[in-house]
């Protein structure tokens, strides 16, 4: 069976938990994420940020609502820096942050409810488009599932536009040059670390730079991080992921191109290769 109409699971060993814990866990971390927490159901994952004062990422993070505890599952790379700074804004709360111990899966396909046993914490959400879930415990290796290889999630993922963290943007970036504003951004909730940056930029200016999809002609993919030019020579962006399409075998990729350039149908080109903005 195809796994599209049944579920399959990726391994996501480069995820991690921080749990948070005290009454005051879930007001105190909406303070801090741009996802709205004050909405957000038992059941299912909800997707936003983390960002500085500035604005700018410190790292994505998906949130789940525990009875006892929020499970915050973010970059593996970045959990210990992200639970310091974020300790920074713990003063008279009742809160305390820790290390969690879950293994981290996602699990993509309609099906994948069927996962949910006990020990395993399955709760909704939709990566790439074909319903889905967020899968937490001590460990993934009882779960009845196909697995997905990092080349074809990789490839799945470039296809569907969804940025990775640390590939196709990092600490420098703003939401909105990650394309991430509509996923990941709440512009109805009350106030959180960096609003007012993240919000300026959407109401009234506009980022010089934006993550895209991109098209590439010819049959060898390009490096990723590879300078991408205009038909003039001039350079605009560089390629940060690069694929090769499950659906069509041509070559995809995601690019963080200056803004001007991001326009659909945009040509561009990776080296001697030639292609164009999807």
């Amino acid at each position: 069976m195809n796994w599209r109409d049944d579920v399959a699971l990726m391994p996501r060993a480069d995820l991690a938990v921080l749990v948070v814990n005290g009454a005051d866990r879930q007001t105190w971390l909406n303070g801090l994420v741009t996802c709205d927490l004050a909405k957000a159901e038992p059941g299912r994952a909800s997707y936003g940020l983390a960002t500085t004062q500035k604005g700018r990422v410190l790292a994505d993070v998906l949130v789940v609502i525990d009875a006892a505890a929020l499970r915050v599952v973010v970059p593996a790379a970045r959990r210990e820096s992200l639970k310091a700074a974020l300790e920074k804004y713990l003063v008279m709360e009742d809160v305390e942050l820790e290390l969690g111990s879950d293994v981290v899966g996602i699990a993509h396909g309609p099906k994948w409810q069927r996962l949910a046993r006990e020990g395993v914490t399955v709760v909704e959400y939709d990566e790439l488009g074909f319903g889905g879930a967020l899968v937490l415990g001590a460990s993934l290796d009882t779960l009845d599932a196909p697995r997905l290889d990092e080349a074809e999630w990789n490839a799945l993922r470039v296809e569907h536009g969804v940025p990775r963290f640390g590939v196709d943007f990092d600490e420098t970036t703003y939401p909105q040059e990650a394309s991430l504003e509509k996923r990941a951004v709440s512009f109805d909730k009350g106030c959180y670390l960096g609003q007012e940056v993240v919000c300026m930029l959407e109401l009234r200016g506009h980022v010089k730079r934006k993550l895209a999809r991109v098209s590439i002609d010819g049959t060898s993919p390009p490096t990723a991080g590879s300078p991408i030019t205009d038909d003039a020579g001039a350079e605009i962006g560089s390629l940060t992921s690069v694929a090769i399409s499950l659906e069509n075998g041509h070559i995809i990729g995601l690019a963080m191109l200056k803004l001007a350039k991001t326009e659909p149908g945009t040509s561009l080109r990776v080296g001697a290769s030639v292609g164009h903005v999807r």
